[in-house]
């Protein structure tokens, strides 16, 4: 400890960067560790990178670059696809120590890197690989980067600053915050306004343009397939209006920041307005512009139609700052020593043991069926013993392929079916054309449907996918246990004949509603 107190004296950005370090050798021996499987987006993304390319269907590229270069260096087992994600929090919350030394002082970076390492939703999302962990990596760096340009308006820092938003734009498009961010800095403080304006301003916009072109062209080729699916996302064609869904929005949204920090940031926000303290205050509602617009947002999808808890995740890095900054403005000391408060203490505490916690259960599943905590796992569980099982009933009935219907199911099997002697998995079309990328590269081919297996696991398809076929014929179930509580189960089919009817309106009317078994 007293080695670490003398390596902080000498040098805070080295210290910080140990720990970070500590942290993530950690987190990367729990991703070696874990015996779950991967996820069907997770499989999903393994495809993507097995080609490589500037686009995909419902995601930007980044994801599925990274992924291609730790398979290519570590294989493609499960641990090798998560190997990136603890490595790239790891950089975000140095980025935020930088951005939190830069704008107010070492002991507040510490913080705010502290902060955004033991959040629960980085916890979990450091021991599988999403899209979160690319984007908050690069949206981290960008903040930093972006705050130099603020103190110095000159080509480099413009450069560095409009790169990170590009290549956070790769990562997901949620980095569009990032430019009403700054636009929103810009309109509030003077020194984001004048290098807005400068001719950096105008460099900072075309590198980042530079960065992203690549991806704009793959849409544009591709008549915009990747904006598209994200659009669909939003779900705004079945906007409603549930002002009680906000409670629910607090919900997710203390169960990713945690639930004593979400709290106090929230109160924060209350106490922000009429401070005298202009240099301080200045910096916080810079911050503020990167955090208010995500939750404002999200909390409207949620209020219209729905939302995932982490689509707002994007608020949570310069939150992590802001938060490190009222800690000390609170319990500070003219000493340069943060006095933290018990409520405060309680808060990292409880995060770090929800962390702790979530990490044993991970390392070992066998704990949480024992404590009744594995529903959240049926993702990531039964994949070997899905194809297995499917593959052994293809080969009983001799089928020409299996068809499932449900964009999950094939992923899940694409991924653990690459290494078995198995006919094609195939996806049923529910629409009159793809609408993801297991629809599209799992389309039945001429030939499948000489004699089918379909493993449907989903009710309400089953009476449409009797018309797309000539003859079909009941043959049982299969199940796959996921846990004491939870199951995987599939109605299989052996059909022939396939044509799929056009789902017209009345196709739609028929069927909406209509559930077998």
């Amino acid at each position: 400890m007293n080695a670490l107190k003398d390596i902080w004296r000498r040098n805070p950005s080295a210290c910080v960067a140990l720990l970070i370090a500590a942290v993530v050798v950690v987190r990367v021996a729990v991703v070696i560790a874990t015996p779950l499987e991967i996820g069907p987006d997770e499989a999903q993304y393994w495809r993507w990178s097995r080609t490589v390319d500037f686009g995909y269907y419902s995601k930007p590229p980044l994801i599925a670059w990274v992924i291609a270069v730790s398979t290519a260096v570590f294989g493609d087992g499960e641990w090798a696809i998560r190997f990136f994600s603890p490595v790239l929090h790891g950089v975000a919350a140095y980025f935020l120590f930088l951005l939190g030394q830069k704008a107010f002082d070492s002991r507040i970076g510490a913080w705010s890197a502290a902060i955004y390492l033991l959040m629960p939703g980085i916890w979990l999302s450091s021991t599988i690989m999403s899209t979160d962990a690319v984007l908050l990596a690069a949206w981290a760096a960008a903040l930093y980067f972006l705050w130099r340009f603020r103190d110095s308006p000159n080509m480099a820092n413009a450069i560095l600053a409009g790169a990170m938003i590009g290549l956070a734009m790769l990562g997901k498009y949620a980095a569009l915050y990032l430019y009403g961010g700054a636009a929103l800095a810009a309109l509030i403080d003077r020194d984001m306004r004048k290098a807005v304006l400068s001719p950096a301003g105008g460099v900072l916009v075309i590198a980042s343009l530079i960065v992203l072109g690549p991806n704009i062209a793959w849409n544009f080729a591709h008549n915009f397939e990747t904006v598209s699916h994200t659009a669909d996302n939003a779900n705004l064609g079945e906007a409603g209006f549930s002002p009680l869904h906000v409670f629910g929005f607090l919900g997710d949204q203390a169960a990713v920041f945690g639930p004593i920090t979400l709290l106090l940031l929230l109160v924060g926000f209350t106490l922000i307005a009429g401070r005298k303290d202009k240099w301080t205050t200045t910096r916080e509602f810079w911050l503020l512009c990167f955090i208010v617009p995500p939750l404002i947002v999200i909390m409207g999808q949620e209020i219209m139609s729905r939302a995932h808890a982490n689509w707002a995740a994007a608020a949570y890095p310069a939150a992590c700052v802001l938060l490190a900054a009222w800690i000390d403005r609170a319990f500070g000391s003219e000493t340069g020593r943060m006095k933290v408060s018990p409520f405060l203490r309680s808060g990292i505490a409880f995060n770090a043991i929800i962390g702790l916690i979530f990490t044993a259960l991970w390392v070992s599943p066998s704990l949480a069926d024992a404590t009744r905590a594995s529903n959240s796992m049926k993702g990531v569980r039964g994949w070997e013993d899905t194809v297995a099982g499917l593959g052994a009933k293809a080969k009983e009935i001799g089928a020409t392929a299996i068809l499932v219907d449900d964009r999950e199911i094939w992923h899940g099997m694409d991924y653990y079916g690459r290494n078995v002697d198995m006919v094609p998995v195939r996806t049923w079309l529910r629409g009159d054309r793809a609408r993801s990328h297991a629809e599209e590269a799992g389309a039945i081919q001429p030939g499948d449907d000489v004699k089918i297996l379909i493993a449907s696991g989903a009710g309400g398809n089953r009476p449409m996918i009797r018309r797309d076929f000539t003859t079909i014929e009941e043959i049982g179930y299969l199940t796959i246990p996921l846990g004491p509580t939870r199951e995987r189960k599939f109605k299989l089919y052996v059909a022939s004949g396939y044509l799929h009817v056009s789902r017209t309106p009345e196709f739609e009317a028929k069927y909406h509603n209509v559930i077998e078994d």
